[in-house]
């Protein structure tokens, strides 16, 4: 019975060491990966103290051996806790980390003093090992830590693999996860029972176990495949800010879609009073031009797609909305020369001064708007100014908040400035490299 516990605390040992090894050599940096190693590292100290014990010739060594092994008796619950929380996605502090430290010191320094109160061994001889009360008080604690792990990393098992892997895949693992906190416990209860009858600690061995079927979940299953949920992760985000892209672009091109033509309406019905009626209509049949450009556009916004970047000068895109504005003037004044060198911001000024015309063609009541754009060697800077009624607060809706957005994207600064009848201006400065 005693060979055969050692032998089989020999081959957990090396599959534990094993697997630190494989985890090492895939080059993993993540705090959560260190701390699986640690908590394999006190399954491999755990079962190799039971070597030892075997070994041993006197009390000493035996009493040398037992302080060895109960370093990873102690320490393997904490960190098998400290693992799971971190590889949840949940915060390790300092707090948490010193209040779970807390038991494993304590118990690790009765178990080192015990000779002098038997609190931890009731009776500690080469042919009689009996648990005291402090034994159980640990591992109880223990077992808490190890079953709060396993709630969270099948929770976390759930969340990972419902996103990509099958539902085979993801019901494997989470069996897997389940069984490596089964196991230990059921050895752990065994040697509780039992253990005063044996001479040689069976726990070791659920543990390192457990600690197998860990890494069987992580390389069979992806269970602890940090890098490639990473990459779902950078994904989801990537997906997410496509999506706010694509809202602020609809919203962008139906608003001012919709307010240049409620203008173009506006005059068409001024000039139908008037008895103007060619008038009239040249204003519905820009309106109707302007209704399939905007129509456009949300096809092309709604279908992902980016129009107009990189690609056209900011000059041109700036000249195209001003000449489309009737219900109030627009001047555009250039500094500097417009080149490709600022290409890459006319999607960007487009949109902006876009925008910018839509707001005070519905807040402002201005008459007239003038743009400055300044093409300087190391910055574009753009001044819009209307001459409305302003306001005594800005309010970062949709639109401005959409402005900000994209400038700061771009590197850039923007200011919004604007007091009660003193028109509204903003000011953008961007950075060229």
């Amino acid at each position: 019975m005693e060979l055969a516990i050692g032998i089989i605390n020999l081959i957990v040992t090396v599959t534990v060491i094993f697997s630190m090894a494989a985890l090492l050599f895939r080059g993993r940096e993540e705090l959560s990966v260190k701390m699986c190693m640690a908590c394999q590292g006190m399954a491999a100290i755990w079962s190799s103290s039971q070597i030892f014990v075997a070994m041993s010739q006197n009390g000493r060594q035996l009493s040398f051996c037992y302080a060895y092994g109960n370093i990873g008796v102690c320490l393997i619950g904490l960190f098998w806790l400290w693992f799971a929380i971190l590889y949840c996605g949940r915060k390790l502090s300092g707090i948490l980390m010193a209040a779970t430290l807390i038991s494993p010191i304590f118990h690790y320094i009765v178990m080192l003093t015990n000779p002098l109160h038997h609190l931890y061994y009731a009776e500690f001889t080469r042919t009689k090992i009996t648990h005291g009360l402090l034994f159980y008080s640990n591992f109880a604690i223990i077992y808490v830590y190890v079953l709060i792990g396993a709630v969270l990393l099948f929770k976390g098992v759930s969340i990972r693999n419902m996103r990509e892997e099958s539902l085979a895949q993801k019901n494997k693992a989470q069996v897997l996860i389940v069984l490596a906190v089964l196991i230990p416990t059921m050895f752990s209860m065994v040697n509780i029972l039992f253990g005063d009858r044996l001479r040689y600690d069976t726990n070791s061995i659920g543990f390192g176990i457990s600690m197998a079927l860990v890494l069987l979940a992580t390389f069979k299953y992806q269970f602890m495949d940090l890098k490639r949920e990473l990459i779902i992760t950078n994904e989801k985000l990537l997906l997410e800010t496509e999506r706010n892209r694509i809202a602020q672009q609809v919203h962008d091109t139906a608003g001012h879609t919709l307010t240049m033509i409620q203008s173009y309406m506006k005059l068409a019905e001024v000039s139908v009073k008037n008895g103007k009626n060619d008038e009239a209509q040249e204003y519905l049949s820009e309106a109707r031009v302007l209704t399939g450009n905007g129509i456009k556009e949300l096809r092309e916004s709604i279908n992902m797609l980016r129009q107009g970047e990189n690609c056209e000068l900011v000059t041109k895109g700036v000249m195209q909305l001003a000449n489309q504005v009737k219900e109030m003037e627009v001047e555009v004044t250039v500094k500097g020369e417009d080149s490709e060198k600022y290409s890459h911001l006319s999607k960007t000024m487009y949109d902006t001064i876009r925008e910018l015309i839509t707001n005070a063609l519905k807040y402002s009541g201005a008459s007239k708007m003038e743009i400055v754009l300044k093409f300087k060697p190391n910055s574009l800077e753009v001044t819009i100014a209307d001459n409305g009624v302003g306001c005594e607060k800005i309010s970062e809706n949709n639109g401005i908040k959409g402005i900000r957005e994209r400038i700061e994207k771009e590197k850039g600064k923007v200011r919004f400035m604007t007091a009660k009848g003193q028109g509204f201006l903003t000011r953008i400065e961007i950075p060229i490299k």
